[in-house]
C-alpha cells in the first residue's frame, strides 16, 4: 500500500500529549539486530524510549512502555543473565534513567497513570510494573497472558517477573472485536476518541503492538516498539529513497562543507538496492514472516509527512527531539522528522570509512 491510500480515522476533535522519556542509553550484539552483519562493528548504539501519552479529553495518562528496571542485576528473571555477563555479553546498559523516578521528579505521581502498555514483554521494555498502584492496568498484546503468566518465580524458565502481573488488572489488546484497519494493521482505539490507537503488529513477537498518536488535528506520530531495532532496517525504502546529496551536518562533522555525497558509501548503497540498507534478524523474530509484513506497512506510514516513525531502539532521534518534560506534539513545525530523517547515516558513514 502506498503512503497516499492510507487512510486514517476521521478527526472527532480529540488530540493527545505525547512525551519520549528515555530510559536507557544501551548496546546489543549487532549480529542479534541486523542482517547481513556488517564488518568492524561487534554492537549498535541503542536507546529505549518510554512514552507518556496524555489524554485531555478523558483525563488518562497512559505509558508505553517502560524501558529497564532498576536494579536490573539483582532482579531479572535469571533465565536472562547470561545476555549481559562476560566480556562476550549480548546486551550493556550505558546509562540508566528509571522511568517511574523520571515523571515523578517531574510532578507525576505514579497513581495518576491509568495504564501501563507493553509494545511486548522483553526486558528492554516491560520496566517494572510492581511499583505502580493496583489501580494501574496493564495492557498487554493478544496472547501474552498464556505465554508469560505465571511470571518468575513461579516459572522458574520465565524471563518476565510474576510481580509485574500480581494485583492488577491484566488486559488483553482484543483486536478481533475491531471494525477498524489502518495501513492493514487491526487498529483499537483506546481512549475511543480517535486520538490513541494501538495496532496489531506481531512478528518480532506473537504478542507485538505498535501505537498510533494523534498529535494535531493533521499529525501523527507512530510509535513502532520493536519493529525494527534500527531505522536503517525501515530507510531508506521506495517512498523515501536515499537522497544523492544530504547535509554535511547530518553526519556530524565539524566543520561541515556544504553537502556530503552518500555516493562514497558506495558499497552500503549497493547493499539497500535501492531498499533499507539491513533486513531483520531472522533470530530475533518469532515470525520472521509476519515481522516483515509488518514493516513493510511501515514503511508506507513513513513515506508520509504527516506522520513520524520512533521506534524504540532508534538513538539518532536523541539529537533531535526535545524529551519529556517537554511534549512532541509539534513535531511537523518544528521540522523534527526532516531534521532526524538521515541522522542514522552518521554511523554508516563511520562503518564504510572503516571498510575502505
Amino acid at each position: 500500500m502506498a503512503p497516499d491510500d492510507i487512510h486514517f480515522p476521521p478527526y472527532q476533535g480529540h488530540c493527545v500529549k505525547l512525551s519520549v522519556i528515555n530510559g536507557a542509553k544501551a548496546h546489543m550484539a549487532t549480529q542479534m539486530l541486523v542482517h547481513p552483519v556488517p564488518d568492524g562493528q561487534k554492537y549498535m548504539n541503542l536507546a529505549c524510549y518510554s512514552f507518556l501519552i496524555e489524554s485531555p479529553h478523558r483525563n488518562q495518562k497512559v505509558l508505553f512502555d517502560l524501558a529497564f528496571m532498576k536494579d536490573l542485576d539483582a532482579r531479572m528473571p535469571p533465565s536472562l543473565k547470561a545476555l549481559f555477563a562476560g566480556d562476550e555479553h549480548v546486551m550493556g546498559i550505558d546509562e540508566f534513567h528509571h522511568i517511574p523516578d523520571t515523571i515523578k521528579a517531574h510532578g507525576i505521581e505514579l497513581s495518576a497513570i491509568n495504564a501501563v502498555i507493553w509494545s511486548h514483554a522483553h526486558i528492554d521494555h516491560v520496566g517494572d510494573p510492581s511499583v505502580f498502584p493496583p489501580s494501574t492496568e496493564l495492557v498487554v498484546g493478544p496472547g501474552l497472558k498464556a505465554r508469560c503468566i505465571p511470571g518468575h518465580p513461579t516459572n522458574p524458565d520465565s524471563f518476565v517477573l510474576d510481580s509485574a502481573f500480581q494485583g492488577r488488572s491484566v488486559r488483553e489488546v482484543d483486536f478481533s472485536t475491531s471494525a477498524t484497519t489502518i495501513n492493514g494493521f487491526r487498529a483499537v482505539d483506546f481512549f475511543e476518541d480517535g486520538s490513541f490507537w494501538l495496532l496489531e503488529a506481531s512478528g518480532h513477537t506473537e504478542d507485538h503492538i505498535c501505537a498510533l498518536c494523534r498529535t494535531t488535528e493533521e499529525s501523527w506520530v507512530l510509535l513502532g516498539g520493536d519493529a525494527c531495532h534500527t531505522i536503517a532496517q525501515l530507510r531508506p525504502n521506495r517512498f523515501r529513497p536515499l537522497p544523492n546529496y544530504v547535509p554535511a551536518s547530518t553526519l556530524g562533522r565539524t566543520p561541515p562543507p556544504e553537502r556530503c555525497s552518500c555516493a562514497h558509501m558506495s558499497r552500503l548503497v549497493q547493499q539497500a538496492k535501492g531498499g533499507s540498507f539491513y533486513d531483520l534478524a531472522p533470530g530475533m523474530q518469532e515470525d520472521l514472516k509476519r515481522a516483515e509484513e509488518t514493516i513493510e506497512k511501515l514503511k508506507a506510514f513513513d513515506g508520509r509527512d504527516d506522520v513520524m516513525v520512533v521506534i524504540a531502539h532508534d538513538a539518532s532521534w536523541l539529537d533531535v527531539l526535545d524529551f519529556f518534560p517537554q511534549n512532541i506534539n509539534d513535531w511537523k513545525a518544528a521540522g523534527w522528522a526532516v531534521q532526524g530523517r538521515w541522522l542514522f547515516l552518521r554511523e554508516l558513514e563511520g562503518l564504510a570509512a572503516a571498510s575502505s
